[in-house]
């Protein structure tokens, strides 16, 4: 009953997020890499084991990290078990793996994570893991050495993934202590009550990095028609976050229902001051009887209706996990095989171009590397090679825009719109200078972003709030606010178009 009171308590009282932008200023390095748009991939495999890509650490009759941990503590000890984890992480990614990714114009990488991993183990007491604690003593620290701070030097973000978490999130084998299972995590007040100690830790230990574009609480939520447990959960792990850091972006899991959790980051943020969070929805049509029932083509076909279709506007959405991968039913379907690799292409490029569309924190291909040759559709490399897959809109390199683009583009986007309004409804009192002075903003803020390795401002939710309430704060709220917000729009979009 203690535990019960104790997380609702601190799940009460939502509180705002630091501004994504500070106003008066332009924005900082480490506030350009946690509002950019991100075309990223997964580090999966490394922290939190799984053998169908890396099978080097498993043992005969072992399918999970715990029993790795396990059988490789028993054959060799724990500092022999410690020894064998460290090399295979520190040796996970090479100069070669971060060049490729910098020179493939991969933003930012997702780095999955258990609650084993984080300070050196010391969050396993009462689970699973505390006997092989000593296993992961160096876990963290070899995760900011050889992942986080290499990704700095490359101009990369870490998303912090919490993939696996106490008897699990949900009944998949990645949760790291078991092969399947049930969900847990969401009725252990003692697991929860781990994790926010754990989220605090994190949050304060990385905030001296600039490159942590987010942390994200829980990875693949269990599904529930009344997430009352995923709700109370994500907001006392957002209020401890916010007491270590005000500013940095909180990844929520949809739980396969991203329109219910659009709906509740909006309830929370009603007053139109953002609370900083960002819902990872994840697209695999390969594993649904419904999907196995489709053929490529159809699934293609379907994809701009079934991906992140119609959410609201102001809430900010990655696709967290992505694949070309289908399932052999649907490649015996409709002759889709004889045409297997145009069609792969095509599955693709549609994801790469609807995800550009409307997941504006930007997306995360599943996975990065295979010890076994390549990992076929579900392989990066494998996929950016074969042209099914790449960074939909680069300005990398590119000559940026002038003055008199800038100066042209506004004059006419301001003509069109005061135009517009004027004959629409003469006898009204609006307000143009509030859409000249949002575009105006939002193409020195597109700017500021491409100056740096031609970054593109994505995390337009929380950014777009930050700078409306700046804009209220010095020129009043009155009725015509939604100029300003048609402005600020419009100049973004004017910005990219610059590059067409």
């Amino acid at each position: 009953m203690f535990d019960k009171l104790k997380l609702k308590s601190k799940a009460s009282n939502l509180s705002p997020a630091e501004p994504a932008a500070t106003p008066g200023k332009p924005p900082s390095k480490k506030q350009i890499y946690q509002s950019r748009y991100n075309y990223g991939v997964n580090i999966g495999a490394c922290f939190v084991l799984e053998k169908w890509i890396f099978h080097e650490l498993f043992q005969e009759g072992t399918d999970c990290e715990l029993e790795v941990a396990k059988k490789l503590s028993k054959d060799l000890g724990n500092d022999g078990a410690r020894e064998k984890f460290e090399n295979y992480w520190s040796n996970f990614l090479s100069d070669d793996d971060w060049n490729w990714l910098e020179s493939h114009d991969v933003t930012s990488i997702r780095v999955p994570l258990g609650y084993w991993n984080i300070n050196g183990g010391n969050f396993t007491k009462g689970t699973k893991f505390e006997k092989y604690a000593g296993v992961y003593a160096n876990s963290w620290k070899i995760f900011k050495e050889k992942f986080v701070e290499p990704a700095g030097q490359h101009n990369i973000s870490v998303v912090v993934d919490i993939h696996g978490l106490p008897h699990g999130a949900n009944g998949a084998d990645h949760s790291g202590e078991k092969s399947s299972g049930d969900a847990g995590f969401w009725k252990n007040d003692d697991a929860q009550l781990l994790m926010l100690e754990l989220l605090a830790f994190i949050a304060k230990d990385l905030s001296a990095y600039e490159n942590i574009a987010g942390i994200q609480i829980v990875n693949e939520a269990e599904f529930a028609n009344d997430p009352k447990y995923q709700g109370r959960y994500y907001a006392a792990a957002i209020n401890l976050i916010r007491e270590k850091d005000r500013a940095i972006p909180i990844i929520i899991s949809d739980g396969w229902w991203p329109e219910q959790w659009a709906e509740w980051v909006q309830k929370h943020q009603s007053d139109g001051k953002s609370i900083g969070v960002v819902i990872d929805h994840h697209c695999y049509r390969c594993f649904l009887d419904d999907d196995k029932k489709k053929s490529p083509q159809s699934i293609i076909q379907d994809l701009d209706k079934d991906l992140l279709a119609k959410l609201n506007e102001g809430v900010d959405f990655m696709v967290g996990e992505y694949s070309c991968v289908l399932d052999g039913d649907s490649w015996n379907r409709n002759n889709a095989n004889s045409k297997r690799d145009e069609l792969v292409i095509e599955y693709g490029n549609r994801q790469s171009d609807i995800l550009a569309e409307r997941a504006n924190f930007g997306s995360f291909f599943w996975t990065f590397k295979f010890q076994s040759g390549n990992g076929g559709e579900w392989d990066f490399k494998t996929m950016t090679d074969k042209g099914a897959i790449h960074a939909p809109f680069s300005i990398k390199g590119k000559e940026l825009p002038d003055k008199s683009t800038f100066e042209n583009k506004l004059n006419d986007a301001f003509s069109s719109h005061s135009d517009y309004w004027n004959k629409a409804n003469p006898k009204e009192k609006y307000e143009h200078e509030r859409y000249r002075d949002a575009f105006t903003t939002a193409w020195a803020d597109a700017l500021h972003f491409a100056e740096f390795n031609g970054s593109i401002l994505g995390r337009t939710g929380s950014w777009k709030s930050a700078r409306l309430q700046e804009h209220m704060k010095a020129k009043g709220s009155l009725k015509h606010l939604w100029e300003w917000q048609q402005g600020f729009d419009a100049g973004l979009q004017a910005f990219k178009s610059s590059f067409k």
